[in-house]
């Protein structure tokens, strides 16, 4: 029979049964599969089991018994003499009890030593009264069930702030490695994650019985005797959480598990990968709440910190040429734009030899003299950077050059020492400059840095978004454009 069938048939929740598993009283059949099978010789055992521990007999005398190292008889004297003690000291409570009830005393007025002599006295004769008999049969003792946490926020915020600190660090690493996050392939990021938790996790539970999430929510996972678990054990509970709980990430499957997972939870039953393990949470304190968000917070600050340093050029302040160029260089390659070639030291433009078996395809041409920079330099340094183009009466379709632009913006826009650090503000400036229109340019400024794009357009007509300029008259048409960043005096 399966688990549900044992509980329903013997009365005895699943908690106990696994416990019981656990301190090896039963031992059910393994089926291919993993699940277990229980026979009627095991459900008779877990009566037997059931019985005895409401009786309060100890496990290990219920373990003693199975193995054949006790007798019946012995266990249930011993069992008798410590109800007939316990009786007695219950006895004695009540009769001081109701001593000091009837005394009608205060507080203040309570001589406490009195009392406590009636309580530590050798015996006490025994009463007429029948004050136990109305007392409940005894149940299974709590101690029974190897402890569990049910709530499905703790659980589930400890679980995400684990896989966002080692997102973060992931991309904390990358970005101090020189690549850029935002080319990272989704698939392999959480691929990367989920497997380098799965090294983490049980290597956290065997040194600190828990996770960092865990640790901050106020919880710990630890093996039934209280020790931490081996790493092979937080392992194989991490695999099987994948699986039960969220599906190895699978469409559709991963909601389904996702809400078995919450449904056991909603009926206090252990989750799959929680067995043979002793999870356990203190009780919850606002301080939880505001040690998570303060550690989430921080986390999230330090790595968008890192983010925003590593979208800064390597040269900062005032340039030179072969500086601009390092610069231009090193932010194409970071946010991955493919420019066809690099600028050298001395700021000129050189093409890339062809990649074979590579076709490029443009929709719109470049507009001749595009590509190569113009540099305004005073006292060895750098105050001006022009790109500029143009062609007339021509068929041929043109477009701005945006992307270089917008490299040398990163370049030289961002190594002023009047920069943002902060992401957002220079994501402005890019998002101004792809919103350019080629028919009437723009203007940004940054400090003393002047930023603008001056266009010269007749008889050129846009192609639908494109940003494309098509040629109206073909005989007679011009089409222009200035890029500048200047720092002005």
């Amino acid at each position: 029979m399966t688990s549900k069938e044992m509980e329903e048939r013997s009365g005895v929740p699943r908690a106990n049964i696994r416990y019981y598993e656990a301190e090896g009283l039963l031992h059910p059949e393994r089926l291919k599969n993993g699940y277990r099978s229980y026979s009627e010789e095991d459900l008779r055992t877990l009566e037997k089991i059931k019985l005895l521990r409401r009786l309060g007999v100890s496990v290990e005398e219920v373990r003693a018994l199975i193995q054949g190292g006790e007798t019946l008889d012995a266990v249930l004297d011993r069992r008798l003499a410590a109800l007939g003690s316990e009786r007695a000291s219950l006895g004695r409570v009540q009769a001081v009890c109701g001593a000091v009830r009837d005394a009608g005393v205060s507080f203040a007025e309570l001589d406490a030593g009195r009392y406590l002599q009636d309580l530590d006295a050798p015996a006490l004769p025994e009463e007429n009264g029948t004050w136990w008999a109305d007392a409940r049969s005894p149940g299974l003792p709590a101690a029974d069930a190897l402890p569990t946490v049910y709530s499905i926020p703790r659980r589930l915020l400890a679980r995400l702030f684990d896989y966002l600190l080692l997102t973060m660090a992931l991309l904390v690493v990358m970005c101090l490695a020189g690549y850029n996050p935002a080319r990272a392939n989704a698939l392999a990021m959480n691929l990367g994650t989920t497997v380098l938790l799965g090294l983490l996790e049980p290597l956290c539970l065997r040194l600190f019985a828990a996770t960092p999430g865990k640790a901050l929510l106020g919880m710990r996972l630890t093996a039934p005797d209280g020790k931490k678990l081996s790493y092979g054990a937080g392992l194989n509970r991490y695999l099987r959480m994948l699986w039960h709980g969220l599906g190895c990430y699978i469409p559709i499957l991963s909601l389904v598990q996702l809400y078995r997972s919450a449904t056991r939870c909603s009926n206090q039953e252990p989750q799959p990968w929680d067995e043979g393990v002793a999870y356990t949470a203190a009780p919850f304190r606002i301080r939880y709440a505001l040690a998570f968000a303060a550690v989430g917070a921080a986390v999230l600050l330090g790595s968008e910190s890192v983010n925003c340093a590593c979208q800064l050029p390597p040269n900062r302040g005032d340039l030179t040429v072969a500086e601009f160029a390092e610069n231009f260089n090193r932010q194409a390659d970071y946010v991955g734009v493919n420019l066809g070639g690099c600028l050298d030291e001395t700021g000129s433009w050189r093409e890339a030899p062809p990649e074979p078996n590579v076709f490029r395809v443009d929709i719109g041409e470049e507009l001749p003299g595009a590509e190569q920079f113009r540099y305004t330099v005073k006292n060895d340094r750098l105050t001006a950077v022009t790109l500029s183009g143009e062609a007339e009466n021509t068929k041929e379709w043109y477009s701005l050059p945006t992307e270089r632009m917008a490299v040398a913006l990163m370049a030289f826009a961002w190594a002023r020492e009047d920069a943002s650090f902060w992401t957002g503000p220079r994501q402005d400036q890019l998002a101004a400059l792809d919103r350019a229109d080629w028919e009437e340019g723009f203007s940004l400024r940054q400090g003393d840095l002047a930023i603008t794009l001056e266009t010269e357009v007749k008889s050129f007509a846009p192609s639908g978004s494109t940003g494309i300029a098509v040629p109206i008259n073909e005989t007679d048409n011009r089409f222009a454009f200035t890029f500048t960043m200047e720092v002005e005096p």
